[in-house]
């Protein structure tokens, strides 16, 4: 629909179109200017000096199927319209018509682009472009046109990202096809802001997510199908998030990287990230991730390389839990995981990897101080008071099969303790099933795991070790080294 149509004469002879409408939301157009070149016209062609499209507003919507509101418009447009019978000729003479018309001057000015998925009951914002300005100058359907022009990346209303572009488009060519049109652009970025990039990642207010960086994307193709890739680096991010209950016990945690070097390539609803590069805690860390979403049950896959990354100040920073571990950890995995939440993509993950921490200190993993206190009532010593455990390696093969973290050689090695650990872990609701074997200098321990990551439960697995256990309690009680209390509590929920 169009509002009105204008001659006008001051500025040269032309057509001003006013309030533009295409199917409903998807293309809105203030202004149409059409300046009309009189002496071209004069010889039988048609040229415009000037084109001038004012404030231009493209809103996309993806739907549940994956459709686009603009791909469904033109199919409609194709079912409504009846073709009629044709004269002989005609197709070599729209041809000649097309190639004849020349655009001298193109400006689109302050143009909107908005990207939406509306497969759920609430939109999700995919891309949010204000401030649109783009020039093309000497436009025909038969050779590539030249472009410049600058935009806004605005996702939060906060911070946009400025981004220019230049390029080509085109040919058109005769048939008018738009959606195969040729494009190859390059769009630079010179200061990315991350606080504007909130909602696009998913996150809420409580979360609070920093750095800058710029980068350089070329896009190239056809028009409605290219193929995207390019660089983005950033000299530093911080991601900030509030956790647990909701109430006066919530915590704060945090993750920092620095160095972060982002290769991007994406085609269709295909996304590959080849080697994201990135600094952590004093660490080099890598990883691939490739995304699929084309099919029903979308699917990722990570592979990440982890090298010598310092565990202490990334779990204090993470405030994840009271288990603190100091040492470089290295790790390498691969991991795929597919469907559209959480739960889902847990249940269905598969994978395995390999991880070791070397030359470190551990405190506050239950697990050892629960074996370490067997270890000294078979002693007939007192109950342990330094938490603090040295270590030379732990280290450990794993894989991910329906929903569980399973290992075979999980093992901390120490100058006067050996843990070996095999089992696995419910990655949906936290259970445990391991059988450890344990030895604090000369006692050896034996222990069953289960319950919970909330509530363990830790059952000796032998009479032997019961047996060597009671003895040295009554020997170190006849002598007095042992406290009836520390007993209780040490065995308290383990001897059944």
């Amino acid at each position: 629909s169009i509002g009105d149509i204008r001659l006008t004469t001051l500025t040269g002879f032309g057509i001003r179109l006013n309030d533009i409408k295409v199917d409903e939301d998807l293309l809105e157009v203030g202004s149409l200017k059409l300046r009309l070149s009189l002496l071209p016209l004069l010889k039988g062609r048609i040229e415009f000096s000037r084109i001038i499209i004012d404030k231009p507003s493209l809103l996309l919507k993806r739907d549940r199927e994956g459709n686009w509101n603009a791909s469904q418009a033109a199919e409609g447009d194709k079912l409504k319209t009846k073709k009629p019978s044709e004269p002989e000729g005609k197709d070599d003479i729209s041809f000649k018509i097309l190639t004849a018309l020349l655009v001298s001057d193109l400006e689109i000015k302050n143009g909107k682009v908005r990207l939406q998925d509306v497969s759920s009951k609430k939109p999700v914002s995919l891309l949010s472009i204000k401030g649109l300005n783009i020039r093309a100058r000497d436009i025909s359907l038969n050779n590539p046109i030249n472009i410049k022009g600058t935009a806004l990346l605005d996702m939060d209303n906060s911070k946009p990202t400025m981004i220019e572009l230049t390029g080509t488009v085109g040919p058109v060519g005769g048939t008018m096809d738009v959606k195969g049109m040729p494009v190859n652009i390059v769009l630079k970025t010179k200061d990315i802001d991350l606080s504007s990039y909130k909602s696009f990642f998913g996150l809420t207010k409580d979360n609070k997510l920093s750095g800058h960086g710029f980068g350089d994307i070329i896009i190239k193709g056809k028009a409605w199908d290219p193929a995207i890739a390019g660089k983005i680096n950033l000299g530093n991010l911080e991601y900030s998030y509030i956790f647990g209950p909701a109430d006066e016990n919530k915590k704060t945690g945090r993750i920092r990287l620095t160095e972060i070097k982002i290769p991007l390539e994406m085609q269709g609803r295909i996304i590959n990230l080849s080697e994201l590069n990135f600094r952590l805690y004093e660490g080099s860390s890598k990883i691939a991730i490739h995304i699929d979403t084309n099919k029903k049950e979308p699917h990722i896959m990570l592979k990440p390389d982890i090298a010598s990354v310092q565990l202490e100040p990334l779990l204090k920073d993470l405030a994840l839990s009271k288990i603190n571990i100091s040492g470089p950890l290295s790790l390498n995995a691969s991991i795929r995981a597919y469907g559209m939440d959480k739960d889902t993509m847990l249940a269905k993950a598969e994978g395995d990897g390999f991880f070791i921490i070397k030359k470190g200190m551990v405190n506050g993993l239950d697990l050892i101080d629960v074996i370490v206190n067997l270890a000294t009532l078979t002693a007939s010593k007192t109950k342990r008071i330094d938490k603090v455990t040295e270590f030379d390696e732990i280290s450990g093969r794993f894989r991910i099969e329906n929903g569980y973290l399973k290992t075979d050689d999980l093992k901390l090695i120490g100058s006067n303790l050996s843990i070996a650990v095999r089992g696995a872990y419910g990655l949906l609701k936290g259970e445990l099933n391991f059988d450890v074997d344990a030895k604090v200098d000369d006692n050896h321990v034996e222990l069953k795991i289960t319950g919970t990551t909330d509530k363990p439960k830790y059952v000796l697995k032998t009479k032997r070790i019961q047996q060597n256990i009671m003895k040295g309690v009554v020997k170190g009680l006849e002598k007095g080294k042992i406290d009836e209390k520390d007993v209780r509590e040490i065995l308290k929920n383990i001897l059944k």
